[in-house]
């Protein structure tokens, strides 16, 4: 796969409308300004472009070469080298750091939270569910609709409730009140200034709208807590989808962190650094499962090597900092934060050297999920071989404002 940045054509986006990471990914392209184009995925082109880039996960990049790009996290590293493009991370190294560390909190930790919203409800669930028959559920199951609907809704609650901890009244009122805190954490800094880190975004920004815009401001019950709870939330959200490169470049660029980021960056330090030891430990011992305690909760969930990655990554990056920056994170981030960082890095094999366009690959039989498991039943991995043979329906649009692009769902149905 080539690995050059190439602004001579256009890229395409293989993502999903309600994607946490197609979102992400295209906000960054928008404000970037970086040309793309679109592709709707259904089940085939789901399996059949994963099988390409070596994982399956939302969303793939196609360059104009024909070359691919996967990682929203990576993606972004990768367009950051372009200099001739507006910077959209801080050139001092503490404030990149830390920008960098929310980016990974809010894209692992956030998981949880986002999916929870979006199935344990009755009515965010039935929209959800209807909308995914259209997209990356449709040319899959040959089943009416309505049987696709309760499949996806089955699988959905057992993947991203049950599989995430949510066993219980108790741990699902924790993954509640965890996004109410957020947002009370978020409004009074969305109050004082247009982005996390001051007058342009940065990986931060990016990271938080992955979970923010597609599920929490647009599933029906996130929404509306939010509208009353956290409009300034809102209001980022939209600022954040509506930011083009004439106003990052009219920006100021980020300095330095700003202080009132402290709480946000200890809550996220305090919770999701230390589950993330006990998932390298399981994975270490070859624990299909990770035990963690949260809230005075005991959470099992499977685990995952991806983090084991995203770990020794922000290890690595933390290591590279001068040692003043390092003494000063330990105010920011907490004395056992800190203990955390300073460990040696473990890296599972293959994992060290990954880019965006030479991810970590699974073997030719069975492909990678998004957290680099392989972990499919004997069902799924017939039903994911068929769909490698599959013919896909997904076309390739151009989704932006100025065309007369209208959603699939609406074209189909309009009057």
């Amino acid at each position: 796969m080539g690995s050059s940045i190439r602004q001579d054509g256009e890229y395409i986006i293989y993502g999903m409308f309600s994607s946490y990471f197609t979102k992400k990914l295209e906000a960054y392209f928008l404000a970037k300004g970086i040309a793309y184009r679109y592709v709707e995925m259904d089940a085939p082109s789901f399996v059949q472009v994963g099988e390409k880039v070596g994982v399956v996960q939302l969303p793939q990049v196609q360059c104009p070469d024909g070359s691919w790009l996967t990682d929203t996290t990576l993606i972004m590293e990768h367009f950051e080298q372009d200099k001739s493009l507006p910077a959209l991370q801080p050139e001092q190294p503490l404030a990149a750091f830390l920008s960098e560390f929310l980016e990974d909190c809010f894209d692992e930790w956030l998981w949880t939270p986002a999916l929870y919203y979006r199935w344990a409800f009755k009515m965010d669930r039935l929209r959800r569910s209807e909308e995914f028959t259209y997209s990356i559920g449709a040319n899959g199951l040959y089943l009416p609709r309505f049987l696709n609907r309760l499949f996806l809704i089955w699988r959905q609650l057992q993947v991203h409730i049950k599989n995430n901890g949510v066993v219980s009244k108790a741990h699902a009122r924790n993954v509640e009140e965890f996004y109410l805190q957020l947002l009370d954490m978020l409004q009074p800094i969305f109050e004082k200034r247009p982005f996390l880190f001051g007058e342009r975004p940065c990986a931060a920004d990016f990271g938080l709208f992955g979970p923010m815009f597609p599920h929490f401001s647009c599933d029906p019950t996130p929404q509306e807590i939010m509208h009353v709870r956290a409009p300034h939330v809102f209001r980022w959200i939209a600022r954040l989808w509506s930011t083009r490169p004439a106003e990052v470049s009219a920006a100021a660029e980020i300095k330095e962190m700003p202080e009132d980021l402290q709480p946000l960056l200890a809550k996220m330090a305090g919770e999701y650094l230390p589950y993330l030891v006990e998932n390298q430990k399981a994975f270490s011992r070859d624990d299909k499962s990770t035990s963690y305690a949260l809230g005075g909760l005991q959470w099992q969930v499977k685990t995952a090597p991806y983090r084991v990655y995203c770990l020794a990554q922000l290890q690595t990056k933390f290591q590279r900092l001068s040692v003043a920056d390092q003494a000063a994170c330990e105010s920011l981030l907490g004395r056992q934060a800190i203990s955390i960082l300073t460990a040696q890095p473990q890296y599972p094999a293959g994992m060290e050297q990954i880019t965006a366009s030479q991810p970590l690959k699974g073997d030719d039989k069975q492909l990678l999920t998004r957290l680099w498991q392989d972990d499919n039943t004997p069902v799924e991995k017939l039903f994911e071989n068929r769909l490698k043979r599959r013919p896909s329906k997904a076309a390739v649009e151009i989704k932006r404002q100025g065309t007369s692009w209208l959603p699939h769902y609406f074209r189909r149905y309009r009057a």
